[in-house]
């Protein structure tokens, strides 16, 4: 392999592209045909201007682009890297005349339209289409790069998402994040061959071609990749959901509650997830009272988050029909209190707050309202949680759980903030609760921090805050509080802490809160949901206060308001 060059800023782009390269080979090289292999090899002998226009050319979105153009992607003699691109079998000039027309300047277009003696004047779109099945309008030399397809399978390997993005690679460089060291675990691969992972690909590339009966069927095989970012499981489901919601709007309600059902029963969705859009069919038919019936049914299997929408509609349509609806238990409510703020000028829809000469957005400001008395507050929601989660299962993460940890350069295991991390290491996990329900959780955080800080660590976000101030936090909310949010997270995935409160506020000085009432902070640990004018409290929110009241934990809802 190649030397990689470190003598510039456009060099680095090259050995973006040769890292991408070698993890994606390393995740799935033994997918490759020789063929790709061979192209491979080729693309990382190239070096110097050619190696930068490969790199930066393959990281957009077009696969055809005119050379007089390439001057300004900062690639000195660009004919040469051109000449060189092509010799080496990774870019030709077979681009058809349409092609270029897609891809040129509403001015060359109209500028072509006179060569051929057409009308000049109109949109792009008339423009293109009069050059449509025409040749000979240009004598610009046009450059297609070839093998992207390629580079993006080892993309989505290297970064085991569906979508992935070489910038953040730069994101990692700027701020010098390291990998964790773990011994890897045997995999019989992320996919099974390359068969598997051709098929993979189709649906991946074809998801806004599906069909409802090609996504039931789909969910119900094993063609949908593996664990981590490349499960097109959620995507398919949401692709599901998505066309049943089209049928249901146009009228076709009895469609789109098979598609509901069908999801349901086949255990790709929770009962309580569909149950009010499977009710409100039923209704669309008349049938108000089997909506009703199956509002009720879906209740009892439903989590409280589903369970208060499910209320909202069986009390409506109870109400129709005459019949009554069993309240399900009041949630606890976290103390209200109000704070007033100067409005600072939006073009936005959403309101600004000035604080300090600045304009922020309702929680900055009351960050910066409470740092100006002496106290920091955290604007951490779900990524607060799960730092913790990954400080505390730290060591959980790198347990040799077979095909968990299969090849290097992972933050985590590939199945780490989902269900399936407790099932697999229920002995560990179990070792972890028992040591924060024993008061543990503070030096655990600690011990964790000191090692880890600085690797990329699944969950984790450094930027938040201090390890003091991490161990501040844990112990200032019981190990009662962090029992109760550490198993939700594990019983359900990290998607459940949506809905925890915005802002951390750090123990530290009792104070008085200028603008607020009630005015006086206490010295504790308190965590607050914030709302500006018209906002509200919703159902994951208010199913997360309760929660946290229930176990100790300090929650206020502030309600921001001008001043």
């Amino acid at each position: 392999m190649p030397t990689r060059s470190a003598e510039g800023a456009e060099d680095l782009v090259v050995r973006d592209l040769h890292e991408v390269i070698e993890l994606g080979i390393d995740r799935g090289g033994h997918l490759l045909s020789e063929e790709e292999a061979e192209v491979v090899r080729r693309i990382l002998a190239l070096s110097g201007p050619a190696a930068r226009l490969y790199a930066r050319l393959t990281a957009r979105v077009p696969e055809v682009f005119a050379v007089d153009g390439l001057g300004g992607a900062g690639i000195p003699e660009p004919l040469d890297a051109v000449a060189e691109l092509v010799g080496s079998g990774l870019a030709d000039h077979e681009v058809s005349w349409d092609q270029r027309a897609d891809h040129c300047t509403v001015p060359r277009l109209a500028a072509a339209c006179a060569r051929l003696g057409l009308p000049t004047r109109g949109r792009r779109a008339a423009l293109v289409e009069r050059l449509r099945g025409r040749e000979g309008w240009s004598d610009r030399e046009w450059l297609r790069v070839l093998h992207r397809p390629l580079v993006r399978r080892l993309e989505r390997l290297a970064f085991l998402r569906v979508h992935p993005d070489r910038s953040t690679l730069v994101v990692e460089r700027l701020g010098h994040v390291r990998w964790p060291s773990y011994k890897l675990t045997d995999h019989g691969g992320l996919f099974k061959n390359r068969t598997a992972l051709l098929a993979w690909e189709e649906v991946a590339d074809g998801l806004d071609e599906l069909d409802q009966a090609a996504c039931l069927e789909l969910l119900g095989g094993e063609l949908l990749g593996p664990p981590g970012g490349l499960d097109l499981r959620r995507r398919v489901r949401s692709r599901a959901v998505e066309l049943a919601r089209e049928a249901e709007r146009a009228g076709e309600t009895a469609d789109a509650r098979r598609t509901y059902l069908a999801l349901v029963e086949g255990g790709h969705v929770a009962p309580g997830t569909l149950a009010v859009r499977v009710a409100r069919t039923l209704e669309a038919e008349g049938e108000s009272t089997a909506a009703l019936a199956h509002l009720e049914r879906s209740r009892e299997a439903s989590d409280p988050v589903q369970r208060r929408a499910i209320g909202r509609a069986g009390r409506r349509i109870g109400r129709a029909v005459g019949t009554g609806w069993a309240p399900d238990p009041p949630l606890r409510r976290p103390r209200r209190r109000d704070l007033r703020l100067e409005v600072a000028p939006s073009e936005g829809p959403r309101p600004l707050w000035q604080v300090g000469g600045q304009a922020s957005t309702v929680e900055r400001a009351v960050v910066q309202v409470l740092a100006g008395v002496g106290r920091r507050a955290l604007h951490a929601e779900s990524r607060l949680w799960t730092t913790l989660f990954a400080l505390l299962f730290a060591e959980a993460y790198f347990a040799p759980v077979p095909g968990m940890l299969p090849v290097r350069h992972l933050a985590g295991p590939l199945d780490v903030g989902t269900p399936a991390f407790r099932a697999r290491r229920s002995e560990v996990v179990s070792a972890v609760l028992r040591g924060v329900e024993a008061g543990e959780a503070g030096a655990r955080i600690r011990a964790a921090d000191s090692r880890y800080r600085g690797l990329r660590l699944a969950g984790a976000s450094w930027e938040l805050a201090s390890a003091e101030n991490l161990v501040e936090l844990a112990d200032g909310i019981g190990p009662a509080g962090l029992i109760r949010v550490l198993e939700r997270l594990l019983d359900q995935g990290w998607r459940s802490a949506r809905g925890l409160p915005d802002l951390a506020i750090l123990p530290g000085p009792r104070i008085q809160l200028a603008g607020a009432f009630p005015s006086w902070l206490p010295e504790t640990v308190l965590f607050a949901e914030v709302k500006g004018p018209g906002d509200h409290i919703r159902d994951a929110q208010a199913v997360w206060h309760d929660r946290l009241l229930q176990a100790g934990v300090a929650v206020e809802l502030w309600k921001v308001a001008a001043s």
